[in-house]
């Protein structure tokens, strides 16, 4: 069973001259973006993945295994070395609670967006937000990052995402003034958006050029995701793990495809939005903050089993009280797709 590097591996030599942009190259591109190289380029710089790979080897960085091996291959590979990468931005507000990273990959004949996903806690709190908030900071920022890289160059546009960078990809496209340019928007495994704006003339107009890729046994992207195209596709993971793009399985150049979800997937999704969907504004907040508490205080390698001691030591407030018999499914839910 293939992955993103093994694609690297045998489809390296094959230039996007010989064979174009494809659903796999997006999603390395995505991959790409986790990484964090602010120390390493200026934001209007214009340098090679190799040439940044070289300068990568030498400074200190936070990368982790599985990232250093792909930016390795990146730059061995004929298809990605001589792939420009520009625009390069890192935010992180404390205060709006905003979480977010974009880079801009220039391709011969295209240029290629990519929406870095959810890092930290912060992140994760501002992703909790999209639940019941209109907009969220970082959806604002993505926007007027795409306009100004739009303005930059006049290539074809691809934008694309994974986890929240493709909430975010999807958002700043729709809002785009310059639409017409943008060829696709790639969401990987990240969520839609609340009903009242699918239903939106806007949404409506300009929902053609989405697309959705989902594992078959994934939660995460299921949340909102309504009334845009969808692709299921197979990975080594199962429940939230399969949310990791390394685990995403990979035939020739493209994903090995999945007809239905797995039955506990659906099963879950189906209630978590369901329920949401039945939950007023505040409640959806009660939900947020008792989530981030949890998460807040948190170590990464025991969070599984710390986040289940927590749920049963922790204290609701007397407005939580009143609205419990409500949101205690939806948190109960939460817990099971851990």
């Amino acid at each position: 069973m293939h992955t993103l590097l093994d694609y690297l591996k045998e489809k390296g030599d094959i230039s996007f001259l010989e064979e174009p942009l494809n659903e796999v190259d997006s999603l390395i591109f995505c991959a790409f973006s986790y990484f964090s190289i602010e120390n390493m380029i200026r934001y209007e710089e214009k340098i090679t993945l190799q040439d940044l790979y070289r300068r990568f080897i030498v400074t200190p960085n936070d990368a982790k295994p599985i990232e250093k091996k792909l930016f390795t291959l990146l730059s061995e590979s004929k298809r990605f070395q001589d792939v420009y990468i520009t625009l390069y931005f890192n935010e992180v507000d404390t205060v709006k609670e905003m979480q977010i990273a974009g880079v801009t990959f220039l391709l011969p004949n295209a240029i290629f967006v990519a929406f870095k996903g959810t890092d930290g806690w912060i992140g994760w709190k501002e992703d909790f937000h999209l639940s019941y908030q209109k907009s969220i900071p970082s959806q604002q920022r993505a926007r007027v990052y795409l306009e100004e890289v739009l303005s930059k160059f006049s290539e074809t546009v691809y934008v694309g995402g994974h986890s929240k960078g493709g909430n975010l990809a999807l958002y700043a496209s729709l809002y785009c003034p310059h639409f017409e340019r943008i060829k696709r928007i790639y969401n990987f495994d990240g969520p839609g958006f609340q009903e009242e704006f699918v239903e939106s003339t806007l949404y409506q107009n300009r929902k053609s050029k989405m697309i959705t890729y989902l594992p078959k046994a994934g939660i995460v992207g299921n949340l909102f995701n309504k009334d845009m195209e969808i692709v299921l596709v197979k990975s080594k993971q199962f429940g939230i793990l399969a949310h990791d793009l390394y685990s995403w399985i990979i035939e020739d150049n493209h994903f090995l495809y999945a007809k239905v979800l797995d039955e506990q997937a659906k099963q879950l999704s189906n209630q978590l939005n369901s329920m949401i969907d039945n939950l007023s504004n505040q409640e959806k907040e009660i939900i947020v903050r008792f989530v981030y508490d949890i998460l807040d205080s948190l170590e990464v390698p025991n969070l599984i089993a710390e986040i289940k001691k927590k749920i049963k030591k922790y204290s609701f407030t007397l407005n939580d009280l009143f609205h419990l018999k409500r949101i205690l499914p939806v948190l109960l839910q939460f817990v099971k797709t851990l």
